[in-house]
């Protein structure tokens, strides 16, 4: 690969070429990607070739069914995705300008602490930064890592899976989040035995999350660990609040991690049937990227790491040796 002269690619470069590439990357085909950025194939294909032509690089394999990134490719779409995040901020920084707030935080959220670590976060947040702007931006781990990478999100929250491949992000480990079993308040297992069994719970029917999704493959491999398979067939569901709202509404017991609802724990609403779930260490806590950390996640971190040290103290979350400190 030659040198590109610095001064033709500033004159050639253009943010088309880089959003063609980064969406031919992230739907996997010209077509797809053309239609996606409602532009005709040919002429993303051309942004392609000619992007490739001033970097003399291959970005793209050209497979059977679509296309998949060279190592070069990789280096390019990295460096892409966070050029066009700057570059997407700009309306942000100007909304910022004219409101008088002083910083806009991006916070991709994992789903158990969706549900049971950032509500009572948020809000403490908000309390001392009333000028920090926050979008909270909900998915799974495969998802939020790419948006991390490209700037799009300024912070990942919730468990910590590993992802089996090697990246450049910092993690900190706050805490571990065991998996509990839930029922409502008033639930039966409760009142027909003085400790419920697990042979009772077996009787009862279940909701529990997919098994698309970790944290069901998970709960999947804990029941099977515990003897705590149902006799009857399970109900499946990728919401944990839909999952909430079939506990506090029926006699369907539950596995979860007891952070995901954690807010109906203190509430009453739902409680713990003590019976262990024994499993290896699950921890969670912050992903973000290397360098110097904004003002409003060296705040989000801090106030997240007090609750999470309350939570530990009732029981909820447990402490994780060698866990970050703040």
């Amino acid at each position: 690969m030659r040198e590109p002269s610095f001064s033709l690619l500033k004159q050639r470069l253009r943010l088309r070429q880089l959003r063609v590439a980064v969406a031919i990357a992230e739907h996997g085909s010209v077509m797809k990607a053309s239609q996606h950025l409602r532009m005709t194939q040919p002429a993303a294909t051309r942004s392609l070739l000619d992007l490739e032509q001033y970097l003399d690089v291959k970005l793209f394999d050209r497979l059977a069914r679509g296309v998949t990134p060279t190592r070069a490719g990789e280096t390019v779409l990295a460096r892409a995705r966070r050029i066009l995040a700057e570059v997407d901020r700009i309306p942000v920084d100007l909304m910022l300008l004219e409101t008088g707030m002083v910083e806009s935080l991006t916070i991709g959220v994992l789903p158990s602490a969706s549900s049971g670590l950032m509500p009572q976060v948020l809000a403490r947040f908000n309390e001392d930064h009333v000028d920090t702007i926050v979008k909270f931006v909900e998915g799974r781990t495969h998802e939020l890592l790419p948006l991390l990478g490209s700037g799009k999100i300024d912070v990942i929250v919730g468990r910590l899976y590993e992802t089996g491949t090697s990246d450049n992000f910092v993690r900190d480990r706050f805490y571990d989040e065991p998996l509990a079993i839930l029922a409502r308040h008033g639930h039966p297992i409760f009142s027909r035995e003085r400790r419920p069994t697990a042979a009772a719970l077996r009787r009862y029917s279940f909701i529990l999350p997919t098994l698309e999704q970790r944290v069901g493959q998970d709960i999947e491999a804990a029941m099977r660990g515990n003897n705590l398979i149902p006799e009857k067939p399970v109900l499946r569901a990728s919401s944990i609040s839909m999952i909430r709202e079939v506990l506090l509404t029926s006699d369907r017991v539950s596995i979860l991690s007891a952070l995901a609802t954690v807010g109906d724990l203190m509430r009453g609403g739902l409680r713990i049937v003590p019976i262990p779930v024994e499993t290896g260490t699950r921890p969670g806590g912050f992903v973000y990227g290397r360098g110097d950390l904004s003002p409003g996640v060296r705040a989000l971190r801090e106030i997240t790491f007090d609750y999470v040290n309350e939570l530990i103290a009732a029981g909820y979350v447990k402490a994780l040796p060698g866990a970050a400190r703040v």
